[in-house]
Protein backbone atom coordinates (compact mmCIF):
# COMPACT_ATOMS: atom_id res chain seq x y z
CA UNK A 1 0.00 0.00 0.00
CA UNK A 2 2.84 2.44 0.81
CA UNK A 3 3.55 3.22 -2.74
CA UNK A 4 0.04 4.63 -3.14
CA UNK A 5 0.24 7.09 -0.57
CA UNK A 6 1.47 10.57 -0.70
CA UNK A 7 0.74 11.40 2.55
CA UNK A 8 -2.32 13.02 4.24
CA UNK A 9 -4.74 14.93 2.64
CA UNK A 10 -7.17 16.50 4.87
CA UNK A 11 -8.48 15.75 8.23
CA UNK A 12 -12.66 15.96 8.50
CA UNK A 13 -14.08 17.91 11.39
CA UNK A 14 -17.82 18.09 12.37
CA UNK A 15 -18.47 21.28 14.06
CA UNK A 16 -21.42 23.07 15.92
CA UNK A 17 -20.03 26.45 16.06
CA UNK A 18 -17.97 26.76 12.17
CA UNK A 19 -17.31 30.23 13.46
CA UNK A 20 -15.84 29.74 16.43
CA UNK A 21 -14.37 26.73 14.22
CA UNK A 22 -13.07 29.65 11.65
CA UNK A 23 -11.15 31.68 14.73
CA UNK A 24 -9.46 28.96 16.40
CA UNK A 25 -7.67 27.69 13.42
CA UNK A 26 -6.94 31.45 11.83
CA UNK A 27 -5.13 31.55 15.26
CA UNK A 28 -3.06 29.08 14.51
CA UNK A 29 -2.48 30.50 11.23
CA UNK A 30 -4.98 29.19 8.97
CA UNK A 31 -6.14 30.68 5.69
CA UNK A 32 -9.49 29.78 4.31
CA UNK A 33 -8.59 28.29 1.08
CA UNK A 34 -12.17 27.47 -0.41
CA UNK A 35 -15.91 27.33 0.97
CA UNK A 36 -19.38 26.33 -0.11
CA UNK A 37 -22.44 24.44 0.86
CA UNK A 38 -23.38 21.15 -0.44
CA UNK A 39 -26.67 18.64 -0.23
CA UNK A 40 -26.86 15.87 2.78
CA UNK A 41 -29.52 14.31 4.00
CA UNK A 42 -31.53 16.94 2.13
CA UNK A 43 -29.94 19.66 4.25
CA UNK A 44 -27.99 22.53 3.41
CA UNK A 45 -24.14 21.70 4.77
CA UNK A 46 -21.55 24.88 5.00
CA UNK A 47 -18.00 23.69 4.59
CA UNK A 48 -14.87 25.13 5.01
CA UNK A 49 -11.35 23.97 4.21
CA UNK A 50 -8.62 25.55 6.00
CA UNK A 51 -4.59 25.39 5.38
CA UNK A 52 -3.02 24.82 8.40
CA UNK A 53 0.56 24.69 7.22
CA UNK A 54 0.38 21.34 4.85
CA UNK A 55 -2.50 20.14 6.14
CA UNK A 56 -6.06 20.86 5.46
CA UNK A 57 -8.94 20.63 7.48
CA UNK A 58 -12.18 20.35 6.12
CA UNK A 59 -14.52 21.67 8.46
CA UNK A 60 -18.06 21.27 8.18
CA UNK A 61 -21.53 22.06 10.21
CA UNK A 62 -23.89 19.43 12.07
CA UNK A 63 -26.39 19.91 14.32
CA UNK A 64 -24.94 17.31 16.30
CA UNK A 65 -21.21 16.21 17.10
CA UNK A 66 -19.46 13.67 19.06
CA UNK A 67 -18.43 17.01 21.50
CA UNK A 68 -15.46 14.52 23.01
CA UNK A 69 -11.71 15.47 22.33
CA UNK A 70 -10.13 14.21 19.80
CA UNK A 71 -13.35 13.56 17.47
CA UNK A 72 -13.19 13.68 13.58
CA UNK A 73 -15.12 12.17 11.40
CA UNK A 74 -11.94 11.26 9.17
CA UNK A 75 -8.48 11.31 7.93
CA UNK A 76 -8.05 11.81 3.85
CA UNK A 77 -4.87 10.06 2.38
CA UNK A 78 -3.56 11.29 -0.80
CA UNK A 79 -2.54 9.30 -3.69
CA UNK A 80 -1.88 9.91 -7.48
CA UNK A 81 -3.37 6.04 -8.04
CA UNK A 82 -6.74 5.68 -6.56
CA UNK A 83 -7.62 2.66 -8.77
CA UNK A 84 -4.66 1.07 -7.29
CA UNK A 85 -4.75 2.04 -3.76
CA UNK A 86 -8.55 0.82 -4.00
CA UNK A 87 -7.58 -2.55 -5.81
CA UNK A 88 -4.31 -2.98 -3.15
CA UNK A 89 -7.11 -1.90 -0.05
CA UNK A 90 -9.49 -4.59 -1.45
CA UNK A 91 -6.89 -7.00 -1.89
CA UNK A 92 -6.04 -6.60 1.81
CA UNK A 93 -9.46 -7.38 2.60
CA UNK A 94 -9.73 -3.55 3.78
CA UNK A 95 -13.45 -2.63 4.69
CA UNK A 96 -15.06 -0.32 2.36
CA UNK A 97 -18.15 2.12 3.51
CA UNK A 98 -18.95 1.42 -0.76
CA UNK A 99 -16.97 -0.99 -3.18
CA UNK A 100 -16.32 1.60 -5.50
CA UNK A 101 -15.02 4.92 -6.16
CA UNK A 102 -17.12 7.64 -6.01
CA UNK A 103 -16.83 11.41 -6.54
CA UNK A 104 -16.91 14.12 -4.14
CA UNK A 105 -17.64 18.08 -4.69
CA UNK A 106 -16.80 19.05 -1.35
CA UNK A 107 -13.47 20.24 -2.89
CA UNK A 108 -12.69 23.15 -5.12
CA UNK A 109 -12.70 22.80 -9.07
CA UNK A 110 -13.44 19.88 -10.84
CA UNK A 111 -14.78 17.26 -8.65
CA UNK A 112 -12.76 15.24 -7.23
CA UNK A 113 -12.59 10.78 -6.81
CA UNK A 114 -12.77 9.26 -3.08
CA UNK A 115 -12.55 5.75 -1.89
CA UNK A 116 -14.22 5.40 1.73
CA UNK A 117 -12.80 2.76 4.20
CA UNK A 118 -13.89 1.78 7.38
CA UNK A 119 -11.61 1.97 10.22
CA UNK A 120 -10.62 -1.48 11.45
CA UNK A 121 -13.88 -1.23 14.11
CA UNK A 122 -16.01 -0.79 11.83
CA UNK A 123 -17.09 2.68 13.36
CA UNK A 124 -18.01 5.54 11.70
CA UNK A 125 -14.49 7.17 12.03
CA UNK A 126 -13.13 6.68 8.45
CA UNK A 127 -10.46 6.73 5.88
CA UNK A 128 -10.29 8.20 2.31
CA UNK A 129 -8.29 7.63 -0.63
CA UNK A 130 -8.09 11.37 -2.38
CA UNK A 131 -7.04 11.23 -5.61
CA UNK A 132 -4.95 14.91 -6.64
Amino acid sequence: MKQFIRGFHHCGLPTCNMAATIDFYRKLGADIVFETVVTEAGQPCRVVHLLVANLYVEAYERDHIAGETGAIDHLALLTDDIEGAFAEAKRLGLPFVKEEIGITDYWPGTARDKATLFDLDGRLLHSEFTQG
